[in-house]
């Protein structure tokens, strides 16, 4: 079960360091990502904390490390079934016939 909760937490950590990131990257001068930010810094750092009460011997760091990694390998396990699923979708459509209706 904690190797779950550790996927999990590091998952919640990984995208909100990606959010942050592409608000960094997508910056506009009228757009205000303060509130964005500091939304995506409470819920990595609410991760970073829940993943190291999971992980009870290790620091904050060394939990973050350990659980952003975790689920980055989670991801990339499941990403074969993603491409699955995604060709059986185009395949699906690619495959049906359209109904043309004439007025």
């Amino acid at each position: 079960m904690s190797d779950f909760l550790t996927v999990f937490f590091g998952t919640i950590v990984l995208s909100s360091m990606i959010i942050i990131v592409h608000l960094k990257a997508a910056y506009h001068p009228y757009h205000n990502p303060i509130p964005l930010i500091i939304s995506s810094l409470t819920v990595m750092s609410a991760g970073i904390f829940a993943s190291s009460l999971v992980n009870a011997n290790l620091t904050f760091l060394e939990s973050m490390r350990i659980s952003v990694s975790e689920s980055i390998i989670a991801i990339l396990v499941l990403s074969p079934l993603i491409y699955l699923a995604i060709t059986i979708i185009l395949a699906r459509v690619s495959i049906s016939t359209r109904q043309i209706e004439i007025q």
